[in-house]
């Protein structure tokens, strides 16, 4: 299988920016250093980190992992999009998944027997410390990722069985991979539309959630979370 050269890339921390919309942002405020672009994934260096994104599919961050694996990254922060299958998950609202559901083949094949992954608790509690300290309210719950969502948009029955409140396309197999490649993941979901009605607009408080999120992801950016967690381990 053909893999390209790729330049030196070690770091200890990740971010990883799915939506293309998100990175454009990004990209801009965070001031980001282009290094190379992998299977479409464009590398970005800022600090002791990597910015990855956009990213649209499980398969691609299969790639993407074994990439941030070969640089010896620790830790990882995803920002995402879901849609609601709650009725008091709304539109606009932040939501950090606890649980994730798979129907997703990449994690069939890395664990055939499961169907339930889960995110750090240590990055998780830190991402959650962190948006109170912002004042930023968020929801917790069970997120279900799929390879293609729009079948259940258009009125599919959802898959029986999984009790989750986001439906998106990534999360499940990055939890999957980061246990898989003994990385610390967790994420940040921006709920951006309902299962079942079909949308052409993003919520209107968007663009002022990025902003808010800016200082949280400068944050994870400067401290060494990995380290921070081996001083916990040993007090």
């Amino acid at each position: 299988m053909y893999l390209p050269k790729l330049p030196d890339l070690e770091s200890k921390k990740a971010l990883i920016i799915l939506p293309q919309p998100e990175l454009i942002f990004f990209k801009h405020h965070l001031s980001l250093k282009p290094i190379t672009t992998y299977f479409g994934v464009k590398i970005f260096r800022i600090s002791d980190a990597l910015v990855c994104g956009p990213l649209f599919s499980a398969q691609m961050a299969g790639f993407l992992f074994e990439l941030l694996a070969k640089a010896k990254v620790r830790a990882v922060i995803f920002l995402g999009w879901g849609a609601s299958l709650n009725k008091s998950f709304k539109k606009g609202e932040l939501f950090l998944p606890k649980k994730a559901f798979s129907k997703l083949g990449l994690t069939a094949v890395l664990y055939p027997k499961r169907r339930v992954f889960y995110p750090s608790s240590h990055i998780l509690n830190k991402l959650e410390k962190e948006c109170t300290r912002l004042n930023l309210s968020y929801k917790k719950g069970a997120i279900l990722s799929v390879d293609f969502p729009l079948i259940y948009e258009k009125g599919k029955e959802l898959p029986k069985g999984f009790k989750a409140d986001v439906l998106d396309m990534e999360a499940s197999a990055l939890f999957a991979l980061g246990e898989y490649y003994s990385i610390e993941v967790a994420g940040i979901i921006f709920i951006t539309d309902k299962v079942g009605e079909l949308s052409q607009s993003l919520p209107e408080n968007l663009p002022h959630l990025r902003f808010r999120l800016l200082p949280l992801f400068k944050s994870f950016i400067e401290k060494d979370v990995r380290d921070e967690t081996q001083k916990e381990e040993s007090l």
